[in-house]
């Protein structure tokens, strides 16, 4: 089992609250068994419960490996806000299992969506969840929505920016991201539209930044498949679809 921690100090850690209850009653743990602990620092600590009682469990660490679950690449998605809650619930669960570090609901001119139906508790409830259930070491953040305008002022800085654009008809995904693994990419930004896509007028404010924008093809996907496609696709050329043993 897999249990998200906020520190652990030496050999012990104590569990209490809701990791206690999960691992004592929701999963009706016993003295002796495994488990693996997460402190969301690059580590998973592997231990084995030595003690059970009312209010806390007590583990025992009996070992340290770097979580083989994290991508090399920290990778942000600023996903525009899509006309369903229900839709960003799969978003974000989907984005947590494929290696997104950071979640950025945005509004956009034609999201349907509104900033107010973006519930953080209920989104980050579906990332701890999809984090233990796939291997992660950490928890993706989940943030608050803000404004194409503000999304437009963090785009610095990243090492690679892929905008999907349903006008842009010349420059594919697979020429833009050709190559990609060869170029050491430690951050990355992925940028996708709502049900009604991007304005001429904000597809040019990322052209005008040097953002160059990629067509996905002739389809039209719809938002929860845009945003699930082009974080596969960017994770496959960036080499994360590989075991350590791979070349």
């Amino acid at each position: 089992m897999r249990i998200f921690v906020d520190e652990i100090k030496g050999d012990k850690c104590v569990l209490r609250g809701d990791s206690h209850r999960h691992v004592a009653y929701a999963l009706r743990s016993r003295v002796g068994d495994a488990v693996t602990l997460c402190p969301q620092d690059g580590y998973d600590y592997s231990g084995v419960i030595e003690n059970i009682s009312q209010d806390e469990t007590r583990v025992k660490i009996n070992g340290v490996m770097k979580s083989a679950g994290e991508p090399a690449v920290k990778l942000t998605v600023f996903c525009a806000i899509p006309n369903k809650s229900d839709k960003l619930d799969l978003i974000v669960q989907k984005l947590t299992e494929l290696g997104a570090s950071v979640i950025q609901p945005i509004s956009t001119e034609f999201t349907q969506g509104k900033p107010q139906s973006v519930r953080l508790d209920r989104l980050e409830r579906i990332c701890e969840e999809a984090s233990k259930q796939c291997g992660r070491g950490i928890i993706p953040k989940v943030c608050a929505p803000i404004s194409f305008g503000e999304m437009s002022a963090l785009l610095d800085g990243f090492d690679l920016t892929v905008f999907p654009y349903e006008r842009e008809k010349a420059l594919s995904l697979k020429r833009f991201l050709k190559g990609r693994a060869e170029k050491d990419v430690k951050s990355a930004c992925v940028i996708i539209g709502s049900e009604g896509g991007f304005s001429e007028s904000e597809a040019r404010t990322l052209n005008e930044m040097g953002i160059k924008s990629v067509t996905l093809g002739n389809r039209i996907l719809r938002t929860e498949t845009a945003n699930i496609a082009v974080v596969s696709a960017l994770m496959y050329e960036l080499d994360e679809w590989q075991t350590g043993c791979e070349s």
